[in-house]
């Protein structure tokens, strides 16, 4: 115990301490998701991808040709004339399932490898009850573009439109409609819509511009419709349709935030027409 007047002498022999630091400063807040929304995962698909879905479908349907071939569903002397002729049902099966290897399964690849691992996320693949309103008036408005075009071709030529349905039964019965029908308008809307309006309008889009995407898309979507067999003009008229159709159903996804829900509707009931029309012509 010291003694009174100790104190001092004890302290003064001390070493002197170091003067504390300052506290460190917070690090800044993170800035906040737009919207809400936690931030985007970063996303690896891109226009790379759209190739990568043609090559499957073009392997796809080399390959149901040479199986349509062999069996004799597909007669020789017209696939090379550049028309296929009347298909049975399970040909067009095969035919349509060949290119869902393409339109389907590389956006299942591209998500699940370079994106979120979901096609709604990814690509738009949802329906919503609001879809199917807005997708019946889209395809309203893309059988009226293809009515007046069919107006325009009778006008200039004396003749009917042209039609990319040749390859359909004609006067099938109705468990035949049915099957079509499911293919077709059911199936098919589904698939097509997945990669031109799900992966490559986006991919497009991200690239360089939506407008531009819209294009692009369209005449590509277009394009994949080319029959040669009946004259250039004819096929040139079905791919001029078949864009437009293809602009209508990004117009609905656009509106629609990149939902795919309206754009397959519109597909659906013009693919649906289509299918009709074999039962009364």
């Amino acid at each position: 115990m010291l003694a009174a007047g100790q104190t001092g002498a004890v302290s003064d022999a001390l070493p002197p301490q170091p003067p504390a630091l300052p506290p460190l400063p917070p690090p800044p807040p993170l800035p906040p998701a737009p919207d809400g929304y936690a931030p985007r995962p970063v996303i690896g698909w891109g226009v790379g991808d759209i190739f990568w879905g043609i090559l499957l479908y073009l392997v796809g349907g080399v390959a149901a040709s040479v199986v349509l071939i062999a069996t004799g569903a597909i007669d020789i002397q017209k696939a090379s004339d550049g028309s296929v002729g009347e298909l049975s049902v399970w040909a067009i099966a095969l035919s349509l399932m060949a290119g869902w290897i393409g339109f389907v399964g590389w956006p299942i690849v591209a998500t699940y490898r370079k994106g979120q691992r979901s096609l709604a996320k990814d690509f738009g693949l949802e329906i919503r009850w609001i879809d199917l309103p807005w997708g019946l008036l889209g395809g309203v408005a893309a059988i009226a573009v293809s009515a007046l075009g069919g107006l325009v071709w009778r006008a200039i030529t004396g003749e009917n439109a042209p039609s990319n349905g040749d390859f359909l039964p004609q006067h099938p019965g109705v468990a035949v409609g049915l099957v079509l029908w499911v293919l077709i308008a059911l199936f098919t809307p589904i698939a097509e819509e997945l990669f031109f309006r799900g992966l490559m309008l986006r991919a497009i889009g991200r690239r360089w511009s939506l407008p531009i995407a819209v294009v692009v898309s369209s005449l590509v979507f277009g394009t994949f419709h080319f029959e040669g067999g009946n004259g250039i003009p004819h096929a040139l008229f079905i791919v001029a349709v078949t864009a437009s159709y293809g602009a209508v159903f990004a117009l609905l996804v656009v509106r629609a935030g990149g939902r795919l829900g309206p754009s397959i509707v519109a597909h659906s009931c013009v693919n649906t027409i289509g299918v009709i029309a074999l039962f009364l012509t």
